[in-house]
């Protein structure tokens, strides 16, 4: 499998996996510091943009998971480029990959783009969710990226095992 798929398809697993944690962590952040931050990243950068966020809920949903998941995409290929060149744990690579995408995320990029959602802005509380959730993303991201680096060809090409 080629590096740009593998990376794709990780952080497809790897992202559900945040995406769960998120949804289990959330209530350790008080009401008011709701939505969760996908969601609003979303929103923000969308007014950025002068896109009107869509109206119906369930349109703004489907934004926000289509963003959150195209985002561990993009950054599940950069670790499916860099994983082979580092020795180590799948799951220590890939949760310090992970804190690195927080950090760089939450207390770089999104700072950078007047995010609401960003580091500096968000309670300790919060901030810290978001951290659990980018490590079990990470840690998720760098197991199933080397399953698929070195057993795909055995776990997803059944053509060797069908009868011709």
């Amino acid at each position: 499998m080629n590096t740009v798929f593998r990376g794709i398809w990780s952080s497809v697993m790897a992202t559900s996996s945040m995406t769960l944690s998120m949804f289990q962590l959330q209530d350790s952040v008080p009401q008011e510091n709701r939505p969760l931050p996908p969601a609003e990243i979303t929103h923000s950068l969308q007014k950025k943009l002068g896109l009107n966020p869509p109206g119906p809920s369930e349109l703004q949903q489907e934004a926000t998971l289509f963003s959150h998941y195209g985002y561990g995409a993009a950054a599940g290929i950069a670790y499916a480029a860099l994983a082979p060149r580092f020795t180590g744990n799948s799951l220590a690579k890939g949760a310090l990959f992970g804190a690195a995408v927080w950090a760089g995320s939450y207390y770089g990029l999104l700072p950078g783009m007047d995010v609401r959602a960003s580091g500096p802005k968000m309670s300790t509380n919060r901030n810290l969710m978001m951290l659990a959730s980018h490590l079990v993303w990470g840690a998720s991201l760098g197991f199933a990226e080397e399953k698929l680096r070195q057993e795909s060809r055995s776990l997803l090409d059944g053509r060797r095992y069908l009868i011709h």
